[in-house]
């Protein structure tokens, strides 16, 4: 009995104590990106394994996705000229307006990454038509050089198609995530 009503303590103790850690965390600025979400750039490196990593935990984490939304600066950084506003704009009222999640089925329990640089993406080589869609070969004129930007879609075991996503892209220290970029350009 005694050693039940310790457990019972115990639990009730720590369940408090991480209350708190998780408010003071979440009043913290430095827990906060300039727009007011948690970066994602914090736990995932900008590096293929960091790409890879994080795109693992995403149908794991729905709130990870929200997370992946770009800033102002994000979008300026990315894009090019008059095409920065025109992206924000789009995904505003199209992607980040309500409940943004990756939808995976149970057996897709494989993923495959690709990734292409903005220098890239506008000199459309045969690798990259070959694993982005065509879409990109449009919007690589407006992509600001620098970038690595990442397509992936998860697979059953040994099959090649499944939910295919685009558009992770790591600037400004995070990764965010801006899929079918050149959707917003065609707005």
């Amino acid at each position: 009995m005694r050693r039940l009503a310790l457990s019972i303590l115990s639990a009730t103790l720590l369940s408090v104590s991480l209350a708190g850690c998780e408010k003071e965390a979440a009043q913290t600025p430095a827990a906060q990106s300039s727009a007011g979400q948690s970066a994602a750039g914090d736990a995932y490196p900008k590096s293929d394994e960091g790409a890879n990593a994080l795109l693992k935990a995403l149908p794991k984490d729905p709130a990870l996705a929200r997370r992946l939304k770009p800033t102002t600066e994000d979008y300026k950084a990315l894009f090019v000229g008059d095409a920065a506003a025109k992206a924000e704009q789009f995904y505003a009222a199209n992607v980040w307006n309500g409940d943004v999640k990756v939808e995976v089925e149970a057996a897709q329990t494989e993923m495959q990454l690709f990734h292409a640089t903005s220098e890239e993406i506008r000199s459309w080589p045969i690798a990259v038509q070959a694993n982005f869609p065509g879409g990109y070969q449009q919007v690589g004129p407006h992509l600001q050089p620098g970038f690595t930007w990442y397509r992936w879609r998860y697979t059953r075991p040994g099959e090649n198609s499944g939910m295919a996503y685009d558009g992770l892209v790591h600037v400004n220290g995070h990764w965010v995530w801006t899929p079918k970029p050149w959707k917003a350009l065609e707005s």
